[in-house]
């Protein structure tokens, strides 16, 4: 989150001004109890199978939250964040069981050395604000395929289609430790270690990384590579389960002049298993404000090497999602907003959208070649 605070310029500023770690608000320290309540309405479609939903989190994730800031002396503080996701439209949590699934954290902050954090934190992969959608879980063709979720027939999840062992590393790392640095001349790092807190299986890590980030007026460029272990899996019938290490890269880059913001990122994604395959994401984003109005376009492909149809052969697995919106700020902290976009599937590829299934053969085999479309109406609340 650090990177976010760096990166601020005049709409960023404004956006990121709904939390308390960014608003300026808590300079004495103090604890801020904060949130967001979004709820929407949604459409979506899938070769011909309609959907019509309540949402929650179409452009804000709806959470609650408390973040605590205490002047140690001499240019230190102590800080923690504890952040809650929920649904909206039930009331429910957003992750079963988990209270605190958004942040969990506790650290210090100098001036002098930079900030260290331990717990269930951010990661160090591109910031969310690198899509002009702000990476949520809804109303973004980034989330989705930069993310790969792929349907098989025995699941969804994400870079599936790359093999036994592909990963992803998630928004948010437990039971990890960071170190943000101080900025010099606009340059900082970001280094991430975490724990798999298991006593049966190697490495004892099971995410680390480094983000470098150079901010230069209104730019912000970042690169950021991140090794993740997969959860064990049995490559070969009759092997023990094993872990899979990822190599994840990325760069990317935020120009932002208050009167318009453009931004752009390269992913990629390499499980280190013989015979699995490489996926790359290529983005590009824009916001336009106008008074009270923003308008929002991202453009993102996802292509993959290596990947093999169900006769072994090599096969086409890209997709390319287009989402477009438009905001109407009704004060500084509530705005209405609509969202539309889609995602092709080319080839094999399968990657959903908005969490909505592909439709399936009678053998559960999803429907390869769609083209999964959502549309979008809501409001939120910030406070």
């Amino acid at each position: 989150m650090s990177t976010l605070s760096a990166a601020q310029s005049s709409y960023l500023a404004s956006t990121l001004s709904a939390l308390p770690e960014f608003n300026g608000t808590m300079r004495r320290g103090g604890v801020a109890f904060y949130g967001s309540v979004d709820m929407g309405l949604n459409y979506q479609n899938v070769s011909g199978h309609t959907l019509w939903q309540t949402q929650s989190g179409g452009e804000w994730t709806s959470k609650f939250g408390f973040f605590g800031r205490e002047d140690l002396g001499n240019g230190l503080w102590a800080e923690f964040n504890l952040e809650s996701g929920f649904l909206a439209n039930s009331g429910s949590l957003q992750t079963s069981q988990t209270l605190f699934n958004r942040e969990a954290w506790v650290g210090l902050n100098s001036n002098t050395f930079g900030q260290v954090r331990f717990g269930n934190q951010y990661g160090v992969g591109l910031p969310l604000f690198v899509d002009v959608f702000g990476g949520v879980g809804t109303n973004s063709v980034y989330t989705w395929l930069a993310g790969g979720v792929t349907q098989t027939s025995r699941t969804i999840a994400p870079n599936a289609d790359l093999g036994p062992g592909a990963a992803l590393s998630p928004a948010r790392i437990p039971n990890s430790i960071t170190w943000a640095t101080p900025r010099f001349y606009g340059l900082g790092a970001e280094l991430l270690y975490a724990f798999n807190n298991s006593t049966d299986t190697t490495p004892h890590a099971s995410n680390q990384g480094v983000l470098l980030s150079w901010i230069h007026g209104p730019l912000y460029a970042a690169a950021t590579y991140s090794q993740v272990w997969s959860a064990p899996v049995t490559v070969a019938a009759g092997n023990a389960a094993t872990t899979v290490r990822n190599d994840l890269y990325g760069v990317g880059a935020v120009y932002d002049v208050g009167r318009y913001v453009l931004s752009t990122s390269y992913n990629q994604y390499a499980p280190k298993l013989a015979g699995d395959g490489i996926a790359r994401i290529y983005t590009v984003g824009g916001i336009l404000p106008v008074g009270r109005n923003a308008f929002r376009l991202s453009v993102v492909y996802r292509d993959t090497s290596g990947v093999r149809d169900s006769t072994g052969k090599p096969a086409n697995d890209s997709a390319i999602g287009v989402m477009a919106g438009y905001d109407y700020a009704l004060s500084k902290r509530t705005s209405l907003y609509a969202r539309g976009g889609f995602i092709r599937n080319s080839g094999i590829s399968t990657i959903i959208l908005n969490n909505n299934p592909l439709p399936t053969s009678p053998t559960g085999v999803p429907e390869t070649g769609s083209t999964p479309v959502t549309f979008s109406i809501g409001m939120y609340h910030n406070f």
